[in-house]
């Protein structure tokens, strides 16, 4: 698998040459953070993809937001299996992380965070 390579503003990058992709787990990793930040309906030609951000960030949908997750990250394309999923709630920042150990094609885990 290979994929563009992403900025920090979620740019594609451009003018590196092989260091403008990403390859095998790495790609996977990038696949499953675009995922994660998207919204759902946002996506012109998948209306139903993304995260439903907007009913499940409120009190008592931590559950409902948790399996939204791992059902975005089941559904990546070379994700096999998830070993993990935690949420980090920071109430002074007014932002989580997600935290997530899966399994991917190509290897028996890869690990990776994403700041929402």
């Amino acid at each position: 698998m290979r994929v563009r390579a992403v900025d920090s503003n979620h740019d594609w990058t451009f003018g590196l040459g092989r260091q403008d992709y990403k390859i095998d787990e790495r790609a996977v990793g990038q696949n499953i953070k675009t995922r994660l930040l998207s919204f759902y309906g946002d996506c012109f030609f998948d209306a139903g993809d993304g995260i439903d951000w907007f009913n499940l960030l409120g009190y008592g949908t931590q559950e409902l937001l948790l399996m939204s997750i791992k059902q975005t990250i089941l559904a990546t394309e070379n994700v096999v299996g998830i070993n993990n999923v935690d949420l980090d709630v920071d109430e002074r920042s007014r932002s989580f992380r997600v935290k997530y150990d899966v399994q991917t094609i190509y290897s028996r885990s890869y690990q990776e965070n994403v700041v929402i």
